[in-house]
């Protein structure tokens, strides 16, 4: 996975922890969108903002708010 930072492709391995674990979050729900097309399944996440700080676990929070629109969560 390369991801764009500064006008330059870096590695996901570039990244701290916590960015890392938002990327694969998102990766996360890319695959079930692949896997199951129109049906919406039931999402288990386990903890999935243990590397985050307070800014990326409210963003995350919010992605998850989103999600939980098409999705059931349980977190």
């Amino acid at each position: 996975v390369l991801l764009e930072r500064y006008g330059e492709s870096r590695e996901l391995g570039y990244f701290s922890a916590g960015q890392t674990d938002l990327v694969m979050l998102c990766m996360r729900f890319a695959l079930v969108d692949a896997l199951f097309g129109e049906e919406s399944p039931c999402v288990i996440l386990d903890d999935p903002f243990v590397n985050l700080d307070s800014d990326k676990t409210k963003g995350g929070m919010e992605f998850l708010k989103e999600a939980g629109k098409e999705y059931q969560i349980l977190y």
